[in-house]
């Protein structure tokens, strides 16, 4: 069974040309995530037939970027971010002390499992041995 046909090799500087020429537009900086999933295939395959045309756009990429004028990456949506990492951070928090009340219990628990053992024992008449033997 093969999988999906892969492109040529001049498809894919076509496509490489074509991700540059927007990045010189002022477009997003062009990647090989952007430039395999154009194609629908992973990054690994992506550079297992293509890592010269991925090496060129690149190191053109930032080329440009170095000589070009100087811009900003557009800002990140760091707003939902940081709401994601708050969310996450409370919920860390909250199970942390759902653990620490279960520990309490488990010890509870323990301590009248034993209790109530030793009193079922005594008043079953059961012996233990070490308590009859002498040292």
């Amino acid at each position: 069974m093969k999988g999906p046909t892969l492109p040529t090799d001049e498809e894919v500087r076509a496509a490489a040309e074509h991700l540059l020429a927007a990045h010189r537009g002022g477009g997003a900086y062009p990647s090989v995530a952007a430039l395999a999933r154009q194609f629908n295939i992973n990054r690994t395959t992506f550079y297992r037939h293509f890592a010269s045309i991925a090496s060129f756009m690149l190191d053109a990429a930032g080329q440009q970027h170095a000589d070009g004028p100087k811009r900003r990456r557009p800002p990140r949506d760091d707003d939902e971010r940081d709401q994601t990492i708050r969310r996450l951070r409370d919920e860390n928090t909250d199970l942390r002390r759902h653990v620490e009340i279960y520990e309490e219990h488990l010890r509870m628990l323990t301590t009248e499992n034993a209790r109530l053992t030793e009193q079922l024992q005594h008043q079953a008449g059961v012996t233990e041995l070490n308590h009859r033997r002498k040292p």
